[in-house]
């Protein structure tokens, strides 16, 4: 099923890989993706995109099956997501930084038909981990670029099989994909039981995306993104929102508050955005100088509440300032700050509704309450979560 709207006159997509087709044709030489010293073009990016999902399909893989990685922000998880979605399967990522146990009951959980990891070669950690997923989940194909890692299949191998896809089975699969099928599953713990997986969709991710952008008013978007795959903050409001732009996406393999800045710098990223605590580490940084900051034209946070000498520091740099509130529930940002809020309203609010949902609050007897009221955050929207995986 396909659903169509427009935000503001701009079009949404079908399927938010429908993106990268888009601006391979449209921008073609604009830069998509900065990591490890790579840059890669829209065009490049396609090819590679479209390289992954006719190697997904050599794989077997079908619509509805998950693809798991383990990776750090980078080019190839970008990439995989993009190639998973376009064939109508589902991707999940894993951190780095999770436990053996925590990895294991993921991937229980989403039973992946394939896992693909990417780290440092030879990594021994990396290695051992690997081997117990592989003991834990037998049922699951694993593919990497670790050398030493058992018995899983290396990416090059993977990618070569995509050679013999067939051209036509290829370009069905990826036309019979839906606007609300699903693409995403975010395991997110919320405040009790064990994490359960967000099921977000084509629509939802770039329908909210769209929707972001509106509030950033930036005309293509640009930065550093640090955030770890698993969390909607790095596939969603970061990736997806930049990518329904043309923008560039600057991936580093963790934060580090002085190369966030060095890069957001070099790069001349038109965005920032973190959490509070990135950036008090950033602001308290040796040799912090916001005029590295030349050609930022929005400052945006989430996630908590910013101290207000912190904003007062982030007002001296003379950029427009947004705090937003949303969930991984809801794929995006649901309430944004005005452009001209007050010290007051930045530190001590996350904004006013978008227009495009609907939101209320509830005590716990189920009774609506105030705006400034204590209770549950209820939303209403065509974009939000398709469910809880299995649940």
């Amino acid at each position: 099923m396909t659903l169509s709207r427009t935000i503001n006159d701009q079009a949404v997509l079908p399927r938010i890989s429908d993106y990268v087709d888009r601006f391979a044709a449209d921008t073609p030489d604009a830069i998509a993706v900065v990591c490890s010293g790579r840059r890669v073009d829209y065009a490049t990016l396609k090819q590679r995109v479209d390289r992954v999902s006719r190697a997904l399909l050599a794989a077997g893989i079908q619509p509805g099956d998950r693809v798991a990685m383990l990776a750090s922000p980078s080019l190839e998880f970008w990439e995989l997501f993009l190639a998973t979605a376009k064939v109508g399967a589902i991707w999940v990522g894993l951190n780095p930084r999770y436990s053996l146990p925590e990895c294991s009951y993921i991937l229980e959980d989403a039973k992946p038909a394939l896992l693909v990891a990417v780290g440092d070669t030879g990594d021994s950690d990396a290695i051992a981990r690997l081997a117990g997923l592989e003991a834990r989940n037998p049922n699951v194909a694993i593919v990497t670029d670790i050398a030493g890692a058992g018995s899983a299949r290396t990416i090059d191998d993977f990618l070569a099989d995509g050679n013999d896809t067939d051209s036509s089975q290829w370009a069905e699969a990826c036309a019979a994909v839906g606007s609300l099928d699903p693409c995403l599953i975010v395991y997110t713990s919320g405040s009790t039981g064990q994490p359960k997986g967000a099921l977000l969709t084509h629509y939802g991710l770039s329908f909210g995306a769209t929707m972001q952008t509106e509030h950033f008013d930036v005309a293509r978007p640009s930065l550093v993104v640090a955030f770890p795959i698993n969390h909607v903050a790095s596939v969603a409001d970061t990736c997806a929102t930049t990518l329904v732009k043309g923008g560039k996406i600057v991936f580093l393999p963790g934060f580090d508050p002085v190369e966030t800045v060095n890069q957001t710098e070099a790069e001349r990223c038109t965005l920032m955005g973190g959490v509070p605590t990135m950036y008090q580490m950033q602001l308290a940084a040796p040799g912090f100088d916001m005029m590295k900051l030349a050609s930022v034209e929005l400052i945006l946070w989430g996630g908590a509440a910013m101290p207000a000498d912190i904003i007062e520091r982030l007002m001296q740099s003379g950029k427009r300032l947004i705090t937003a509130y949303g969930m991984t529930e809801t794929a995006t940002h649901i309430t944004y700050t005005d452009p001209e809020a007050t010290l007051d309203e930045l530190a001590n609010t996350v904004g006013r509704p978008d227009p495009n949902c609907e939101i209320r609050v509830r005590n716990t007897e189920g009774v609506e309450q105030g705006d400034t009221a204590a209770g549950e955050i209820q939303v209403k929207a065509d974009f939000l979560l398709a469910g809880y995986w299995k649940r």
